[in-house]
């Protein structure tokens, strides 16, 4: 029983340290591993190396590696472009957009991390510009990451598919990615009316605004209450003889600079989606190893276009390679010396699954709110796999409650995400985002365990 406390002991102290001294997780976790095999159980290093995960290392290499091919040709930047022009400077659609770019394209595969520092920047001063709120915009973004945190080709959805088929058990991932994306859909709506959403909509309805148009199409310009539609190339069209009405007070209508053209689409970004796309669709309805497959795809793309591919091998994630390869590592030495059959037993002599469910996914609120949520589900599914092997629960059903639990809590402004969006809301409305993101951060902490419990209670009745 020493020996696992101990176990227990270093894996929260591995926790503390990259916290509060911004240590990567793996790297601390790997060196406790060594201390408790040369110090503790007196097995030796090979012991630690039995526990390293290849399948997993060979995953987040090819998902990396082909998200990197997708963002240095261009593929990724065309999508969100795409995304930005199919709504036209209306307010009120621009959350929401924020919401569906960070959600495509996490579900393609990016890590929430790069996509919320792509968009977050973007986003805040859209708000700005707009006359939205920075929380409003800020939430959506990292909802909408969230939305594509557990697609079966991104690496949260992969860590948890692949720890528990290591376990014995059957995934879901495709339930598992489905259920995680209408939960952050439906806080999206909760956080649209509760931010300001309803206000902009009722202001665009009430009042015409400045719209944008689409390519070709004649541009409605708004001067006062008075519209003045205004062909492409510059001539007028008004009531008769085509001349321009202006509002009473004699104000006119000046065009402005002509906005950014749309990117181009070539072979390349042709190629890159379609290979995207047949990872996923393989990876949702194939029994293929999802690493093998996509570090074949990045392979293929390299040979095929290496000169638009160059640069692509550095974007691969090697912190987060780091991270979670070290937790896991140190989670399957924890398996060996039966700490987590310990845990395990702990749990479930509460006598109740789902109370034991419940704190799991409470643990895992917690504590990831202030840390990395790749590390503590790293670590939660494999402290759950006893409480699962034996039958009492949905594996499904607790493999999403523990996920949805680990991640919506990214919301606060102490994780890695929150607080780049954070950092990118304008000074001045700086304190006023963190309150926001604080309130609502701790409303995830105390809600998502007990909201989630509606995924495991089917499996219990």
């Amino acid at each position: 029983m020493q020996v696992h406390l101990l176990a227990i002991a270093v894996l929260a102290l591995a926790f503390l340290l990259g916290a509060l001294r911004g240590i990567n997780l793996g790297a601390v976790a790997l060196v406790g591993g060594g201390a408790m095999v040369l110090l503790v159980t007196g097995k030796g290093v090979d012991e630690l190396y039995a526990a390293f995960p290849a399948d997993l290392f060979v995953l987040l290499i090819g998902v990396t590696f082909l998200f990197g091919i997708a963002a240095v040709n261009g593929t990724i930047e065309w999508v969100v472009d795409v995304l930005s022009r199919s709504v036209r400077g209306r307010a009120s659609v621009m959350p929401w957009l924020l919401f569906l770019i960070a959600g495509v394209v996490t579900s393609l595969g990016a890590l929430a991390p790069v996509v919320v520092g792509l968009v977050a920047p973007i986003g805040m001063r859209l708000a700005k510009k707009h006359g939205i709120s920075p929380r409003l915009a800020g939430l959506m973004i990292l909802h909408g990451a969230c939305c594509g945190n557990f697609s079966p080709v991104n690496l949260l959805g992969a860590t948890v598919n692949s720890t528990l088929e290591r376990g014995g058990l059957d995934p879901s991932p495709i339930a598992l990615f489905l259920a995680n994306i209408g939960y952050n859909v439906l806080l999206g709506v909760v956080i649209y009316c509760s931010f300001g959403g309803l206000k902009l909509w009722r202001a665009e309805r009430d009042t015409p605004a400045l719209a944008f148009p689409a390519v070709g199409q004649p541009a409605v310009a708004t001067v006062g209450a008075a519209a003045i539609a205004t062909e492409p190339g510059g001539t007028s069209g008004g009531t008769s003889g085509g001349a321009a009405r202006t509002s009473a007070a004699g104000s006119e209508a000046a065009a402005g600079p002509p906005g950014p053209q749309p990117l181009g689409f070539d072979r390349i970004k042709g190629l890159t989606l379609a290979v995207i796309v047949v990872v996923g669709v393989i990876a949702m309805v194939g029994k293929v190893d999802l690493g093998i497959l996509a570090l074949s795809a990045a392979v293929i793309l390299m040979v095929v276009a290496p000169k638009s591919s160059a640069g692509a091998a550095k974007r691969i994630a090697w912190d987060v390679v780091l991270l979670i390869c070290g937790v896991v590592t140190y989670v399957g030495l924890l398996n060996e010396i039966g700490t987590i059959k310990f845990v395990g037993d702990a749990a479930n002599s509460l006598g109740s699954p789902l109370a034991t469910a419940f704190l799991i996914c409470l643990i895992g609120a917690v504590v990831s709110a202030f840390a990395s949520s790749a590390g503590i589900i790293a670590v939660l599914i494999p402290l759950a796999m006893p409480f699962l092997l034996s039958g009492q629960i949905s594996v499904t059903g607790m493999a999403i409650a523990v996920a949805i639990s680990a991640t919506v809590v990214d919301s606060t402004p102490f994780s890695t995400i929150g607080a780049v969006v954070l950092s990118n809301a304008d000074a001045e409305d700086r304190d006023y985002t963190y309150r926001g993101f604080l309130s609502w951060g701790a409303l995830m902490v105390v809600t998502a365990p007990v909201l989630t419990m509606a995924f495991v209670l089917p499996g219990l009745l």
